[in-house]
């Protein structure tokens, strides 16, 4: 079997923070033009609020965050005076606008030359606590991964090795055959360690510095996606 390499996807292959705004504000629009005042009413803060009291209440939830966010609004929904039947259906419909927009991605430059390089001596997988889905044709990533793995499908999230087990078992290859790229020091390259796994740290620009409270270091740090088939090449040797 080819060697595997992994990669996150929120903030290495593309930058989340623009793609969760447009999806909160699209969700936002949905609900202003079904029930006026419901936004109002319920503004980001009340929904954190909300939000931090079903993690209480459920800490597995904090693990899957699209049924955290579906959670979220059918509470509010209900407080807005909502049965409990039509929350569930509103909040469900809404979800379905959000996770359309969440998929709107703009992959950072040189991604798919890159992805197209390795995947002609690797297995590539993607590892992910968030909720994208590289097969959605608006992310256009379905030729290059063999397959993929997301923490709210499997209700565990990284750091957990857990993830990186199911990888490795999947693609049939052990430890020593993995290598892990991710942007986040503790989720990504602590995550891959406590699997016994290779991590690359991907650091953007060289923009921050490591800080030794995140843990272990990464066996190799990357500013540009482009360095990464040299950088690969020579940790799975």
């Amino acid at each position: 079997m080819k060697k595997l390499v992994a990669f996150d996807l929120d903030n290495t292959l593309w930058d989340v923070d623009p793609v969760i705004v447009r999806a909160e504000y699209a969700m936002e629009s949905w609900f202003n033009e079904r029930f006026p005042g419901f936004m109002s009413l319920f503004t980001a803060s009340n929904r954190l609020d909300i939000r931090n009291a079903l993690i209480a209440q459920t800490p597995s939830l904090g693990l899957n965050v699209t049924l955290l966010r579906y959670e979220t609004y059918k509470q509010a929904l209900k407080q807005f005076g909502l049965s409990s039947e039509e929350s569930a259906i509103v909040a469900e419909s809404a979800m379905m606008v959000f996770s359309e927009w969440r998929q709107k991605v703009d992959l950072y430059p040189h991604v798919k030359n890159v992805l197209e390089v390795l995947r002609q001596d690797y297995q590539l997988v993607a590892i992910s606590n968030g909720n994208a889905d590289v097969y959605h044709p608006y992310i256009g990533l379905a030729s290059y991964f063999d397959f993929a793995i997301r923490a709210d499908q499997i209700g565990a999230a990284k750091p957990d090795p857990i993830l990186f087990e199911i990888a490795l078992k999947k693609a049939e290859v052990d430890y020593t055959q993995m290598v892990h790229i991710g942007d986040h020091p503790v989720d990504d390259v602590s995550g891959a360690a406590a699997a016994g796994v290779k991590a690359i740290w991907f650091n953007r620009h060289g923009a921050r510095r490591w800080d030794e409270s995140w843990g272990v270091r990464a066996d190799a740090e990357v500013h540009s996606l482009l360095e990464l088939p040299d950088v690969i090449r020579s940790l799975l040797q």
